[in-house]
């Protein structure tokens, strides 16, 4: 009886410690996009905010840093329970993770305890949050301990950092000798902290210890043969551990970090987040495909989109290309800098799902701050530039030369999705300086701009650089860009320039097309070289000129059947350069590995000429990204032969997650918004078996309108695009309106001011269909296995499919002939099985090919397999 009052009065001492701790519990919510798992070693996780940034591995490790400084790394929690005198790393019983776009939670758990960390950054201060909640039967105590850094971004540098503890805040305090830079980081749970040299940062990691169920004395186990004294149910919910810092006064980092922990401000913190993340969500742009994962990747590529914007206190607010970790021996956070060309290949997407904000401050505005007096727009603006002479010093600064005109086709891109003419004028002058040197690169006037004059494109490294003159990859982009400008230019008034940037896009078109396209390879060739030699190298290059329809459209189909083989298709996505050059390597940032954002470009290459099906593959493959390693997140670069990230890779890149939008939007959904004149054309092309899909919060200049499209088969009755006013928004001018599928036909209307809605039809397609049966994502460390259709073709009465396989397999298709026909293959070893009509298919992706459909057989030759095993069949189909 006397064993039983101690453990209640024990309890009850628990639960009065335990509300000093704490703050007021508070519901996280949940998010619809939400992914969790196992936590797995070292697998990357983050959690952004504008100005700061906890970046980690799904084991508890992290790195802190608000912009420029990096204030620590490998902050980790372990724990120590009455069993041992040794603490248990928190890595060792991590077991789950929760990611969301609001932060990030780990779950620990042990025989005597579940701590459950949650770690979010504030989306607009220099603050970094941690939310500890503890069910435990013993009391316990929880060790935060972390490497201190106090280091400015790469390549600046801080001299005299030190840190020390200050009792009154109960925090460690991050400073330097001038007093200039400061942060503070800690909890009002702390118990003990470790003692630290003076002045100086430690070698030892400091360390402070927070007490859960007791401050002041520990539990103690049943001595043998004693009746057990039952549990002690010991809950804390939430123990906050706060970052915040920055450079400027240490009284006023010590004020935000004493305003953090008052009553109630983490929870307003992490509800700001929570409504980010919804806003994101419900007011931009949304897809619903049928395809599950492929749309919860489209939620998560605008959240990373989103999180690329980066407010330094220096610098101003710009849009960054990637976070990943910088660990102990670096100050570099991924590729957490500004990068003006990444900012305007994702400004296509961000333009396109309504983040014109950010496109207009963070990607139009900000690098116009930077531009070189002669026009040049910046390839890179490192985070600890404003501590160091980067534009003179460094040569990183104007590195490339795609920037410059990728930045003017971001700025016409983004004019067309908005109309927004008062920002066109306001950096008029700095965008025609921009077309101005650009043309100046093209020095001998052939319609090509000059990489020896202009700088990189394509390539940073590798021997397939030598000799260049102009690569295809630089002058699509130019091409592309002057007619955006032209248009521009007639916006404001100076129809000469126009007319001037018109001709120009005429002779870039030309000697593109007359320089590069090789006839006897069916193929666009690398680049122009010294001497007017050609590189015939095949590279995926030329699909960034496809995808803003450079090229001309027989001559691209081309190029886009010759881009869906095996030499650069891989089942995670597109290689650069083909197995079949002798400079290939799998491992080679340019010359082998697979890129998602070359990936990217592929795919709407495949869409905008007439190649869906492989388009819909590569699409299918940058998707997946999201969800096999770090989770919610598209890494740079993986192995040209594994499906496996490279070492090197930045697991959070942007240009890879914009490759998901891109090509869904402009490519499969054949989306043109062209708010200027009024208009919006929507050419899809959606996969068999998926035939509705339906698009919200499409921006077209003021307007926002919801897409429902049906685009099916023959077998799925006519076609059909309504369009509605997304809810609470009023067309004030007439919308003209193109639907033309990419199966065949064209109808046009109008939306007027006061319409409910406009609905166009047209009758079903005549066409062929084919489905792929047995494709499916790769796993982790596989190889290329899985078959791809590479092209198909109608001629006449016959249509005709190239399949690739693994040697000696058999490939399943389901094909549809035109309505009423039935069909016979050409070769007598491919074996088709006629599905009767009542026949029912009951896979959601084939239940409606059920009527005047066949199952097709096809063996697969047995030798002449590439590098990956793959070899090609071109199985030719009659009606009968």
């Amino acid at each position: 009886m006397r064993r039983t009052l101690f453990v209640l009065a024990l309890a009850a001492a628990h639960a009065a410690a335990a509300s000093a701790q704490t703050i007021a519990p508070f519901d996280l919510g949940r998010s619809p996009i939400a992914l969790s798992g196992d936590a797995r070693a070292g697998q990357y996780v983050s959690a952004v905010g504008r100005r700061a940034i906890a970046m980690g591995t799904e084991d508890g490790a992290f790195e802190l840093w608000s912009w420029p400084y990096k204030w620590m790394h490998d902050f980790r929690l372990s724990f120590r329970v009455p069993k041992y005198a040794q603490s248990i790393p928190g890595r060792d019983v991590a077991r789950s993770v929760l990611v969301r776009p609001e932060g990030v939670t780990i779950t620990y758990a042990y025989e005597t305890f579940t701590v459950r960390q949650t770690v979010f950054a504030s989306i607009d201060l220099p603050a970094v949050m941690m939310l500890l909640e503890v069910d435990a039967i013993r009391p316990m105590e929880i060790i935060a301990s972390f490497i201190p850094d106090l280091h400015l971004a790469w390549p600046a540098s801080l001299g005299g950092q030190y840190v020390a503890w200050h009792s009154g805040a109960k925090a460690f305090v991050f400073s330097e000798s001038r007093r200039k830079v400061s942060a503070f980081l800690g909890s009002p749970a702390v118990t003990q902290a470790s003692d630290v040299p003076a002045h100086m940062l430690s070698a030892a990691p400091p360390q402070f210890t927070i007490g859960v169920g007791s401050a002041s004395e520990r539990y103690t186990e049943p001595r043998l043969g004693e009746p057990p004294g039952g549990n002690v149910n010991i809950h804390a919910k939430y123990i906050p551990i706060v970052l915040a810092g920055g450079e400027m006064p240490r009284d006023s980092v010590l004020a935000l970090y004493r305003r953090l922990l008052e009553p109630g401000a983490i929870e307003r913190e992490w509800k700001k987040r929570a409504a980010h993340a919804d806003s994101i969500r419900t007011q931009q742009v949304s897809v619903v495909t049928g395809d599950a994962d492929l749309d919860r990747a489209v939620e998560w590529a605008k959240v990373n989109l989103d999180e690329s914007m980066v407010c330094n206190p220096d610098l101003g607010c710009g849009l960054v290309a990637g976070y990943g970790l910088s660990g102990a021996a670096s100050d570099r956070p991924g590729f957490g800098w500004f990068f003006g060309g990444d900012a305007s290949i994702n400004s296509f997407a961000m333009s396109a799902v309504g983040q014109h904000e950010l496109v207009r401050d963070g990607a139009l505005k900000f690098f116009a701050k930077y531009q070189r007096a002669d026009g040049k727009i910046a390839h890179e603006i490192s985070q600890g530039a404003g501590k160091v002479d980067w534009f003179g010093a460094y040569p990183y600064a104007f590195y490339h030369g795609d920037t410059t005109p990728f930045w003017i086709l971001a700025f016409g891109e983004y004019w067309k999705q908005t109309a927004d003419t008062a920002t066109v004028r306001a950096l008029w002058v700095n965008v025609k300086k921009a077309y101005e040197w650009s043309r100046k690169c093209d020095t001998d006037s052939d319609g090509l701009m000059e990489n020896t004059c202009a700088g990189a494109g394509a390539l940073e490294v590798g021997d397939l650089q030598e000799g260049i003159v102009s690569d295809v990859y630089l002058n699509g982009v130019w091409a592309a860009s002057l007619e955006r400008f032209a248009r521009m230019a007639e916006a404001m008034g100076e129809p000469k320039l126009a007319a001037e940037a018109r001709a120009e896009h005429e002779r870039a078109i030309a000697a593109l097309d007359g320089k590069l396209w090789i006839p006897s390879k069916g193929q666009y060739a690398f680049a122009v070289l010294e001497q007017g030699k050609i590189n015939e190298t095949m590279t995926a290059w030329p699909a960034t000129a496809m995808a803003f329809d450079v090229f001309d459209k027989a001559k691209g189909r081309q190029m886009a059947e010759r881009m869906a083989r095996s030499d650069l298709m891989t089942d995670w996505g597109a290689r650069p350069l083909s197995t079949t050059s002798k400079l290939f390597d799998p491992l080679h940032y340019n010359n082998g590995a697979v890129w998602p954002f070359v990936t990217g470009w592929v795919a709407t290459a495949q869409f905008r000429y007439g190649n869906p099906h492989a388009g819909w593959q590569a699409l299918r493959a940058i998707a997946n990204t999201t969800f096999d390693e770090a989770r919610g997140r598209n890494p740079e670069v993986i192995s040209g032969r594994v499906y496996k990230a490279l070492d090197t890779a930045v697991p959070q890149q942007f240009f890879a997650t914009s490759m998901i939008l891109t090509p869904l939007l402009r490519g499969m959904m054949g989306l043109e918004v062209d708010a200027p004149a009024g208009t919006l054309t929507v050419a899809p092309w959606l996969p068999p078996g998926q035939g509705e899909a339906t698009i919200r919060n499409l921006a077209v200049g003021a307007l926002r309108v919801d897409l429902v499209v049906t685009d099916g088969a023959s077998w799925s009755g006519g076609r059909t695009l309504v369009v509605y006013p997304t809810p609470g928004a009023t067309p004030r001018t007439p919308l003209r309106v193109r639907f033309a599928p990419a199966r065949g036909g064209v109808a046009e209307g109008v939306l007027h001011p006061g319409d409910a809605s406009l609905r166009l039809a047209l009758p079903a397609p005549r066409g062929w269909e084919v489905v792929l049966e047995g494709s499916a994502a790769p796993a982790i460390g596989e190889r290329s296995t899985h078959p791809r259709i590479v092209a198909t073709r109608t001629v006449g009465d016959e249509y005709q499919v190239t399949v690739e396989a693994s040697a000696g397999s058999r490939v399943m298709l389901l094909v549809q002939p035109p309505a009423g026909a039935s069909l016979a293959a050409a070769d007598a070893d491919v074996r088709v099985s006629q599905i009767s009509n009542d026949f029912v298919v009951v896979d959601t992706l084939h239940k409606l090919f059920a009527r005047h459909t066949s199952f097709v057989e096809v063996p697969m030759p047995t030798g002449g397999a590439d590098g990956d095993g793959y070899v090609r069949r071109e199985i030719t189909f009659r009606r009968k």
